[in-house]
């Protein structure tokens, strides 16, 4: 590639990011900014090897979706990591296929982008992938959230953990106001796990939509001394960001 050609492509990518921080809700362009930020990512890693000005791209196999990670414009630790395919929200039927089971797995392989972001270790219980109901997000086109959990929250789910097991039930207790179901996944490191599916079997699944969805998987050690997961799930069509502390507070 020319260095003039790349020198626009990369502008462009610049801008495109900017636009992602600074368009307000509402706005036509603003709700598509990151499906443009992750296209000029995927252009830029299959053309000239860079990812830029995303941190990460991985190009598409023949058994598992490409992504893009993005430091989040708007917050200091936050991460974003967003399919190269095109999928509005977590409504999308594709994202239960095997061939997208995998982005969970690299989603929580960000958390050591957000420790170096922070410049400190962070433990499993620390860090939450959060996905926001289609009433509540800014973005449309699907992507999953990676920053610190609300020490609040975290606390709840440690007060509650000795009844949540590997079927889904209700949470006795709100979480930031919210009622939540919750299950556990026994897992190191979400491979092989496609949370879209065992969001879909969830006993609340059947009678809202997929788009009403807000998420969360909270790192946990489970009461068997494992390393695990809580799934916690709602269809209130609401935002899963709230249980999340951007400005990662210690204590």
């Amino acid at each position: 590639m020319k260095p003039t050609l790349l020198r626009v492509l990369l502008g462009l990518a610049t801008l495109l990011v900017a636009a992602l921080a600074t368009a307000a809700p509402g706005l036509p362009f603003a709700r598509d900014a990151l499906r443009s930020v992750v296209a000029a990512c995927q252009v830029s890693k299959a053309t000239v090897g860079l990812s830029f000005p995303c941190t990460d791209v991985k190009l598409d196999s023949p058994s598992a979706e490409g992504f893009a990670v993005i430091r989040s414009p708007g917050f200091a630790s936050e991460f974003l990591l967003s399919p190269l395919a095109s999928y509005d929200g977590i409504e999308s039927p594709d994202l239960q296929s095997d061939k997208a089971t995998d982005l969970w797995q690299a989603a929580w392989a960000m958390r050591d982008d957000v420790a170096a972001a922070l410049g400190r270790k962070l433990g499993r219980s620390d860090l939450a992938l959060v996905v926001n109901a289609s009433g509540t997000r800014t973005q449309d086109h699907f992507h999953i959230h990676l920053d610190c959990l609300r020490e609040s929250v975290g606390q709840s789910l440690m007060t509650s953990r000795g009844g949540i097991t590997d079927t889904w039930a209700r949470l006795r207790s709100p979480l930031r106001g919210r009622t939540y179901w919750a299950r556990s996944i026994a897992s190191a490191d979400l491979s092989g796990v496609n949370i879209p599916r065992l969001i879909a079997a969830a006993p609340p699944a059947a009678d809202h939509p997929m788009d009403h969805v807000t998420l969360a998987v909270v790192g946990a050690t489970l009461s068997n001394g494992a390393d695990g997961f809580y799934l916690l799930a709602n269809w209130q069509n609401a935002s899963a960001e709230r249980l999340l502390d951007h400005h990662c507070r210690q204590g």
